[in-house]
């Protein structure tokens, strides 16, 4: 069931903020977050996570590594008499 919490915005510093209830917090799962302004209000999301250093090499080792198709369309802007001008 969810709960609807109220909070004060509140002076921190130079800046305004909220403090979010200690079970809205945790279920962020996280200590960052991205504030995204909607229609309606707005929206506090997780922000995605950085693999610790020691995880890259074994993620970079499944990355596609595959190379890029050719990009031809160059090849047609330089038939289109512009050059002329």
């Amino acid at each position: 069931m969810a709960h609807t919490y109220y909070a004060r915005v509140t002076q921190i510093g130079n800046s305004k903020g909220v403090r979010l209830p200690k079970e809205l917090a945790l279920s962020l799962g996280t200590t960052e977050v991205i504030l995204e302004p909607t229609v309606d209000g707005i929206l506090i999301k997780p922000a995605p996570t950085i693999p610790p250093l020691n995880q890259w090499a074994a993620i970079f080792a499944h990355a596609d590594t595959s190379p890029e198709p050719e990009f031809n369309d160059w090849d047609i802007t330089l038939k289109d008499g512009l050059e002329d001008e």
